[in-house]
């Protein structure tokens, strides 16, 4: 991923549109949109702003590792050894489908 496809999933996953980004940054919307685009590169000025408005660090921006999905299990004492819980964090849509993928895959024998 680029950062333009990063910033329309970080964008998608905040539920903002393009103009309220631009509106935010103080910019033209179609200067926004050449962003996503990948038409123009991003003056490194509008970085933190970005990165504070999408809540994320700036290295996230320029993220290049495909969509994870992290799982996080807390085990106890049980005499069954049973887990307590699981804590699945899906990074984005992407990871949401592979998730399904796997539990298709799992279950489906």
């Amino acid at each position: 991923m680029n950062i333009g496809d990063n910033l329309r999933v970080l964008r998608n996953k905040n539920n903002l549109s393009q103009q309220e980004i631009a509106d935010y940054l103080g910019i033209d919307r179609k200067t926004y949109v050449s962003w996503e685009s990948g038409m123009v590169d991003i003056k490194s000025s509008y970085l933190p702003k970005l990165a504070e408005f999408l809540h994320v660090e700036i290295t996230d921006l320029f993220r290049e590792k495909p969509s994870e999905i992290i799982i996080n299990q807390h085990n106890t004492d049980n005499k069954d050894h049973s887990v307590n819980g699981i804590v699945l964090l899906l990074t984005d849509k992407e990871a949401v489908n592979r998730l399904v993928e796997v539990v298709r895959e799992r279950f489906e024998k």
